[in-house]
């Protein structure tokens, strides 16, 4: 493969060598030494982070066991026209069976994979997460069928769906993965019961609630918080969080081009659906990023991202090296948009991050 899939870990360079505030595309990054990481809360290098990383993943990968269990198929979909109160009926009608179908897909997928990241079965509480699943879809529908804007959405739910994430993430974060593959399976069901038109006027709400459950918006808005006014970490944050979404959608373009017909279980890169949960995901990697340097430790990123990515991708057939690519693409486009001041306040993170899903790490 050619491209960015040649530039080793190693051509992202230290904080110091952007102190005079040049662009990281002027001067290029090929050849720059590792690093160690300032001093942190959680860490003091980055190499340690590396070493956790990788010792993570070779603990988890020792306990696979048998091979994946068939996915079974989605119910086919109910084309039909119709307003919006028969909309909200139909959709009704469907959210029971859908959490229901959507968890044997999650059994089917992720069932092994209690044992092999020993996680107590008692915190996979089937009937709690069916249930949390149904009360925050219930009430978008609610939104959708009462004409309330999307953007409203986040208003109406935004703290509630923050909550559920944070039951599960405080309980053991790993179960955030069943619950948010929960939310995904559902929702795909949900969507496949509505004419493509239908579709299109009902899916904004279902990202919305997606988005809240994916993204630690409560953690960053805590670390924000905790901040001092205009403090360089505050700045940084706001500044990228002002470009999350262009930058998600460039990295994803950029890496599909270089990952020509890459499938995963939920199809090609190039499939529309695929791309929307794609680009989402490079958002995901930001929104952790902020999170990290607002609580000024790597341990958002060890504690949970990481290990979810380690649990859900090999399941999904995400491969490491798109991962990979992905995060480095990250790093041109991040060092593109934001100032160098910015740039030098992420980049530590962003060089952990980046050596923790190395292929170093994945290597057996």
């Amino acid at each position: 493969m050619t491209g960015i899939s040649q530039i080793s870990l190693k051509s992202l360079p230290a904080a110091g060598e952007i102190q005079q505030g040049e662009s990281l595309a002027s001067q290029g990054i090929t050849g720059a030494e590792t690093h160690k990481l300032p001093e942190a809360k959680g860490i003091s290098v980055s190499s340690l982070a590396f070493s956790w990383a990788k010792k993570y993943y070779s603990t988890v990968a020792a306990r696979e066991n048998q091979a994946p269990r068939q996915i079974p198929h989605s119910p086919e979909s109910s084309n039909f026209e119709g307003n919006r109160a028969k909309i909200v009926d139909k959709l009704t009608d469907t959210l029971k069976v859908a959490t229901e179908i959507a968890w044997s897909r999650v059994e089917a997928v992720l069932g092994e994979q209690i044992e092999r990241h020993a996680i107590d079965p008692s915190l996979i509480n089937q009937e709690e997460i069916a249930a949390d699943t149904r009360t925050l879809y219930r009430k978008a529908i609610d939104a959708y069928g009462d004409r309330e804007p999307v953007f409203r959405l986040s208003v109406l739910v935004g703290k509630d769906i923050v909550e559920v994430r944070r039951k599960y993430s405080e309980t053991d974060p790993l179960v955030l993965g069943f619950v948010t593959l929960e939310f995904q399976y559902t929702s795909k069901i949900l969507l496949g019961c509505l004419s493509e038109s239908e579709r299109s006027e009902f899916a904004p709400y279902l990202k919305v609630v997606d988005d809240y459950l994916h993204i630690p918006y409560g953690e960053i808005n805590e670390g924000a918080a905790n901040q001092p006014p205009n403090s360089k970490a505050l700045l940084a944050v706001q500044h990228l969080l002002q470009h999350t979404t262009q930058i998600a959608s460039a990295v994803y373009d950029r890496a599909s081009s270089q990952h020509q017909g890459y499938r995963s279980s939920s199809g090609y890169l190039s499939d529309p659906q695929v791309k929307i949960s794609g680009i989402r995901d490079v958002e995901i990697f930001q929104s952790y990023l902020c999170w990290c340097v607002l609580a000024e430790s790597i341990g958002p990123i060890q504690q949970e991202l990481f290990p979810i990515c380690v649990m859900l991708y090999p399941k999904l057939h995400v491969s490491w090296e798109l991962v990979q690519d992905m995060l480095l693409i990250l790093f041109w486009e991040i060092s593109d948009r934001l100032p160098a001041a910015d740039v030098m306040v992420f980049l530590p993170y962003l060089r952990t991050l980046t050596e923790m899903f190395s292929s170093n790490v994945f290597e057996n």
